[in-house]
Parts: C-alpha cells; sequence; structure tokens
C-alpha cells in the first residue's frame, strides 16, 4: 500500500478534523439505514478507515 504525507498547518489540520468528524456522523446514519449487505459492509469498511485516520490526526493534534 503507497503511503502518502500531507503536511497541514494548525489551523488547517482542526478543520479537517472537524470536516472528517462531521462526515463520519453522516456515514454512520447512512450505514445505520442501508439494508443492501454489500454497501452496508463497504460502508462500514470505509467508516473504520477514517476513524484510524481520525485518531492518527488527534494524536498529531494533541502531540
Amino acid at each position: 500500500m503507497a503511503r502518502l504525507q500531507l503536511e497541514l498547518e494548525q489551523r488547517e489540520a482542526t478543520d479537517v478534523r472537524t470536516a472528517l468528524s462531521i462526515r463520519l456522523v453522516g456515514m454512520r446514519e447512512e450505514l445505520v439505514h442501508t439494508d443492501n449487505r454489500e454497501y452496508r459492509a463497504d460502508l462500514k469498511a470505509a467508516i473504520e478507515r477514517l476513524e484510524v485516520v481520525l485518531r492518527r490526526l488527534d494524536a498529531s493534534l494533541a502531540g
């Protein structure tokens, strides 16, 4: 898997964190309301990946 490195200013990182958090709320809501198993599985996997990114971003902002 290729790695991507992105440098952000503190304010930019905070804005990205906010946007990602908002998007995750919407994705979780969509997950609850979908009946399509394949779409649900794909959505759940995407949520899990983005939650990892959010935790890494939180750690970077805290440190």
